[in-house]
């Protein structure tokens, strides 16, 4: 990486991701556990997607005002602050012995996570058009090395802390937010050089995703999305669960699978991607990943305990690649059709819209669940062919943003 701001925003996602990454093969059994100890009007299976999806509503809430603050006040401060937020969230994760707790602990960190509109912002501040899609795919690569590293250390620190896994997993994650605040207090400058003296309210959250509603092509991508993460987000909560009731897995191979899952996500979106726009082009790109994903959901729970892992591992090619394509593009195409003044605005829109769709996905995936354990994946798949449909649509009107080779 040339430019030295894009290495330090690199670092400081990935070790936000790192944290959250850790707690992810441990967090939908704890819930699940924790459900059925108290007495909730809600079966323990869709208290699983109420703990998932309350982290994402409030980044649904947040993000839009946190991109838009980025505007006004620059995207430095808003990055430092949500970071030690973060760090605080992680702290009270470590402390959940009741479902209520653990409930709490997840809204902080659902705020202090709601601040991916600002670090898109700042790489569309420091890039041109032509490189945005490449330089987007740098997120997703640090989302990806998040799960390389993260869930495999989650799984190994929560059997290795015996009674004690949770408290330490919590006090680790923390003490990584802190570091990544240390990290981005000294090495990551201000990337806005002229703010904007709008000044916007809560309510602007909304009215800026009516905004981006109304806005053609825009509006578009946004639905497709909407139904990607949907899908998307129904696997990644409810896999844990699946994968060890259904096929005995233990806390360590889930979080080693996680971890396959990020390798191939981070060589895709950190390597590939841009000889995927060069060769490709971004409405290709959409056309060939929606399948990709599709397919991926569809066969997961498939398998006996035989052929488990051949599937399993047919299963994350399909879906690192796929959504190596249609994360960055649906990005790029947003942001390279958004005023420059408002770029913090619309990219929190279109992840505010991405985590309205994380916090109904889980609570749906766990209601299906109940029904039987394949209909989250069937669902997806066809949710995936849904945003396919609408991709060929949107091909027909779409000018290809990608540069030539």
């Amino acid at each position: 990486m040339k430019d030295k701001r894009i290495l330090i925003l690199f670092l400081t996602i990935f070790i936000d991701l790192l944290g959250f990454g850790i707690v992810i093969p441990i967090l939908p059994m704890l819930a699940k556990t924790l459900a059925a100890q108290t007495d909730l009007p809600l079966s323990p299976d869709v208290s699983v997607g109420l703990v998932a999806g309350v982290f994402s509503l409030m980044q649904f809430i947040f993000a839009p005002l946190l991109g838009a603050w980025s505007d006004r006040v620059g995207r430095r401060p808003i990055i430092l602050i949500s970071i030690l937020i973060n760090a605080l969230g992680y702290f009270l994760f470590g402390l959940a012995g009741t479902f209520y707790a653990l409930l709490i602990s997840r809204l902080v960190s659902g705020f202090g996570s709601a601040n991916l509109a600002a670090a898109q912002a700042y790489i569309a501040d420091i890039t041109s058009p032509e490189e945005r899609a490449s330089r987007m795919g740098i997120i997703g690569a640090a989302f990806g090395l998040g799960f390389v590293f993260g869930p495999p250390l989650g799984g190994w620190m929560f059997h290795l802390g015996g009674d004690n896994g949770l408290f330490w997993l919590g006090s680790f994650s923390a003490a990584l937010c802190l570091l990544n605040f240390v990290l981005a207090w000294f090495l990551l400058p201000e990337s806005l050089s002229e703010k904007s003296v709008q000044k916007r309210s809560p309510l602007d959250t909304f009215k800026g995703m009516g905004k981006a509603l109304k806005l053609e092509v825009i509006s578009e991508l946004m639905v497709i999305n909407f139904l990607y993460i949907a899908a998307f987000s129904m696997m990644n909560i409810n896999a844990s669960i699946l994968w060890e009731e259904h096929y005995g897995l233990s806390k360590v191979a889930i979080g080693n699978i996680f971890g396959l899952i990020g390798v191939c996500t981070a060589i895709v979106q950190g390597g590939l991607i841009r000889h995927f726009q060069r060769i490709l082009g971004l409405k290709k790109m959409l056309m060939i990943g929606a399948p990709m994903v599709a397919i991926g959901l569809t066969i997961m729970p498939l398998p006996n305990k035989e052929n488990f892992y051949l599937v399993q591992v047919i299963a994350v090619l399909l879906l690192s690649v796929g959504n190596g394509m249609l994360m960055p593009s649906i990005n790029s195409l947003v942001s390279i059709n958004t005023p420059k003044d408002i770029q913090g605005q619309m990219l929190g829109s279109m992840q505010s819209i991405g985590s309205l769709a994380r916090s109904i996905g889980p609570l749906f995936a766990g209601y299906l669940y109940l029904q039987h354990f394949t209909a989250p994946y069937w669902m997806g798949g066809l949710l995936m062919l849904a945003v396919w449909v609408l991709a060929l649509l949107l091909s027909r009107r779409l000018v290809d943003a990608a540069p030539k080779p």
